[in-house]
C-alpha cells in the first residue's frame, strides 16, 4: 500500500459514521464533541505521517481543519495500493 496513512484516515471516517448510529446522551450524533474527537484522530494520524515525511500528512491535516470549521465530513480519501 502506497498510502497507509490515508487508509488509516478512512478508518477514522468509517468509525465516526458508526459512532453516529449509536449516539448517546453524552455525545449526541454529529455533536461538536464527536466532530472534535474525529478531527483530533485525523490530526494524530497526520502527525505520524509528518514524522515519516509522508505527503499524506497535508491531506489529513487539511481535511481535519476543514471538517472542524464547516462540520461537513470529508469524503473518503483515495487509497493507492501497490501494483502486484
Amino acid at each position: 500500500m502506497k498510502t497507509p496513512f490515508l487508509a488509516a484516515g478512512n478508518k477514522v471516517l468509517s468509525m465516526y459514521e458508526r459512532r453516529q448510529l449509536v449516539a448517546t446522551s453524552k455525545a449526541p450524533a454529529h455533536s461538536e464533541s464527536e466532530i472534535y474527537w474525529a478531527c483530533e484522530k485525523l490530526r494524530e494520524i497526520a502527525g505520524a505521517a509528518a514524522y515519516t515525511g509522508s505527503a499524506e500528512a497535508t491531506k489529513l491535516s487539511t481535511a481535519a481543519d476543514l471538517w472542524s470549521k464547516t462540520h461537513k465530513m470529508p469524503e473518503p480519501f483515495t487509497v493507492i495500493f501497490d501494483e502486484a
